[in-house]
């Protein structure tokens, strides 16, 4: 122990405080007194220190992980043992764990959860070259730190790829890790490559896009049985806006057979950039025939024949487009290729076969070796279509009579039918927008920082003031932003409008969409909220209303009771308290929601808020008549304190030496946990009575030397 009284692991590292709690450890916040910096100490539980396989697990995290040095992983720096169990130091990171900020802030941007997914694929690949497998992907092991770094955590169930004899802490037809992750032979305890991990990152990825895993059940099993059988619902079919080519991406991830994965994470994370490059869309062609490398036959499906002619060569990689369809690899062993249907040209002479070489990318195209006739083809048909479309222009030009001067004359607006444009400059924002309404025209606002001109001024209008437009036409409006951007207000408006207002403003725009009382396609929240000041070129996240229907019900652990009520009933549902007592969260507190913070219901459901009333009462246990060491575990056993211990004597040789005669409180008296409790034993005559208070030590005139007597 330190002078302050903390654990001190190892004379150096000091124990501050509990920052949570895992399947087998603790992980404590800790300083290191000899390089004066915090880290990070996981603490093995007591109860598994003498399990000789939970410690080599243990022992295997720390000497495997310690070997990984790479940003987008936890360090680990030391390990060792101490008081009878087991640590691990590791990298303290200041930030939460994606399955909290998914807690708190729901559903993510596609393009925010494949920078997370492409940093994670990053550090997979670290892992796996070095023959790790993680074999526990999932958001609680994903941590975020405060200036945006992402970092995998724990590699405490990671099994070693190369497996030699006696080495192998994890059998085949082991199951660990978290259902809700498992790739499908992870849950039929099979062997493991980095592929599985693959898997798992497509969950992680589904789930931040979507706001829930791929597979719900009831019971671990059941979502187990679910990754082995059942196929993902694509998430633009639940409703969420995602591209093309990162949908395919998610689908490529969770493919049950783990040959139509992405071969490496070095390959997912390739795709990942060019989809945040701006690489969206996945050309369809059939017909194309798959790159061959000679060396080994290829597989076509059965009931198939292999067209004849010459072999085509490979071509070079720098010069493969990478836009194409989906091509997956064979599975192990032989069979029928997934991809699209292939004639596969046979290698003429002597030698080995040519072999099926998959492409690695979910774009990626296949070289044709018959590239210059399409050109040919396409440009003679671009002429022809070019020629033919001015015909008919001519055609139609000569049919209208517009060459000449006795033809039909071009029609004209009325001048009474025009409407003069207010002008609205030098008026506030909102006085320009009814002033143009009242006058039939539309306004349209757009934000600039203008230290001339007062906050939410006008300062320009197109078209200008006098001149005469279409009623329903719609007139520009410059609004200063003061010297300070503000975000402007886009509530109420609909997604295309509010779009547009805060990138005129200068702002970023994320969008992301939720059931709601309002009409799909309306704005009904904004973050952050309008006026607040933030730097241009900063992102505005607008929530868009999908309509009535089902939404998740929101967290609000840690409100106060008037925050938590106002928060539920601004999505629209009742709200109703209910009071359970809780031995962790202090009286008054909200303890959870029923149904339960993150559940998909209803719009307009009666929300329960659970409000802790404290720790729950306990029942005085009857004591008297027990010997003094029963009935003191007795009462300790219901969370109790023995408290004052008075002796009275009684008859030597009586039955109630050394047992409790009397208590207080009396029994069956509920009282809160921590109570103590007052009892009075008999004493031999013979022997002079005494009083024992809580803080007096046993031993020496105390509680135990006083029994021993009566004894």
């Amino acid at each position: 122990m330190s002078d302050e009284g903390l654990t001190v692991f190892n004379g150096r590292y000091e124990l501050l405080r509990r920052i949570a709690r895992g399947g087998m450890a603790d992980v404590y916040l800790a300083r290191d007194a000899s390089l004066d910096r915090q880290v990070a100490v996981k603490v093995l539980f007591p109860e598994f220190a003498n399990d000789p396989s939970f410690v080599e697990r243990f022992r295997r995290e720390a000497k495997a992980a310690a070997n990984l040095n790479h940003p987008n992983i936890v360090g680990i720096y030391d390990w060792g043992q101490e008081q009878g169990t087991y640590y691990i130091v590791m990298e303290y990171v200041v930030g939460r764990s994606m399955a909290d900020v998914m807690r708190s802030t729901g559903r993510l941007s596609p393009d925010r959860a494949a920078e997370i997914a492409a940093d994670v694929a990053e550090a997979l690949s670290n892992a796996h070259n070095a023959g790790l497998v993680h074999r526990d992907i999932k958001l609680g092991n994903i941590i975020v730190s405060d200036d945006g770094q992402v970092k995998v955590a724990d590699f405490g169930i990671a099994t070693a790829l190369a497996r030699r004899t006696g080495d192998n802490l994890t059998h085949i037809g082991s199951v660990m890790g978290t259902a809700t992750y498992f790739s499908p032979e992870q849950a039929q305890g099979k062997a493991l490559d980095g592929r599985s991990d693959l898997y798992s990152l497509g969950v992680v990825l589904y789930e931040m896009i979507v706001g829930k895993p791929p597979f719900t059940a009831d019971t671990s099993t059941a979502v187990a049985v679910k990754h082995v059988q059942e196929r993902p619902l694509a998430p633009s079919l639940l409703g969420v806006s995602i591209v093309e080519s990162l949908e395919a991406i998610i689908l490529k991830l969770l493919a049950k057979n783990p040959a139509n994965r992405y071969p490496k994470a070095e390959d997912l994370r390739a795709d990942l950039q060019r989809y945040l490059a701006g690489a969206h869309s996945i050309p369809t062609r059939t017909g194309q025939s798959p790159r061959v490398r000679t060396g080994q036959s290829p597989r076509v499906r059965t009931g198939e024949r292999p067209a004849t002619g010459p072999q085509v060569p490979p071509a070079p990689a720098a010069a493969r487009p990478r836009t194409g369809p989906v091509a997956t690899a064979p599975p192990p062993g032989g069979g029928p290729p997934t991809g699209p249907r292939a004639q596969v040209p046979a290698a003429p002479g002597p030698g080995p076969p040519p072999q099926y070489v998959p492409p690695a990318y979910y774009y990626e195209e296949v070289h044709r070796s018959d590239g210059w006739k399409r050109t040919v083809l396409m440009f003679f048909g671009l002429v022809v279509l070019v020629a033919a479309l001015g015909f008919l222009g001519w055609v139609f030009y000569d049919s209208l009579g517009l060459g000449d001067n006795n033809g039909p004359a071009e029609p004209t607006i009325p001048d009474s039918a025009l409407i003069e444009v207010p002008d609205v400059s030098g008026l506030s924002y909102g006085e320009a927008d009814a002033l143009l309404r009242s006058a039939g025209l539309e306004p349209e606002p757009s934000y600039q920082v203008n230290t001339g001109v007062p906050e939410n001024t006008v300062f320009a209008q197109s078209p200008p003031g006098g001149q005469r437009i279409e009623e329903g036409a719609t007139v520009a409006l410059t609004v200063s932003q003061g010297e300070i951007p503000r975000v402007p207000p886009v509530r109420g408006r609909n997604r295309v409008d509010a779009t547009e207002i805060l990138r005129s403003a200068g702002y970023e725009v994320i969008v992301i969409e939720g059931t709601s009382q309002a009409e799909a396609g309306i704005v009904v929240g904004q973050e952050p909220s309008s006026n607040t000041e933030l730097a241009l070129g900063e992102a505005v996240t607008i929530t868009v209303s999908t309509g009535p229907g089902q939404i998740f019900v929101p967290d609000v652990r840690g409100q106060t009771l008037i925050q938590a009520i106002q928060t539920l009933a601004d999505q629209g549902f009742r709200v109703a308290e209910r009071r359970e007592p809780s031995a962790t969260v202090p009286e008054g507190e909200i303890i959870e929601t029923d149904p339960l913070h993150g559940f998909p219901v209803a719009v307009g459901l009666e929300i329960y808020i659970i409000v802790s009333d404290g720790p729950p009462l306990v029942a005085i246990p009857d004591v008297q008549g027990l010997l003094f060491d029963t009935g003191k575990l007795t009462i300790e056993r219901d969370g109790l304190v023995v408290g004052i211990v008075t002796f009275e004597p009684v008859e030597p040789g009586s039955s109630d030496v050394g047992r409790i005669l009397a208590q207080t409180p009396p029994p069956n008296l509920e009282v809160s946990a921590g109570t103590e409790v007052d009892v009075v034993v008999g004493e031999s005559s013979e022997t002079e009575g005494d009083q024992i208070g809580p803080e007096q030590p046993e031993g020496e005139g105390g509680e135990t030397e006083g029994i021993d007597q009566a004894g």
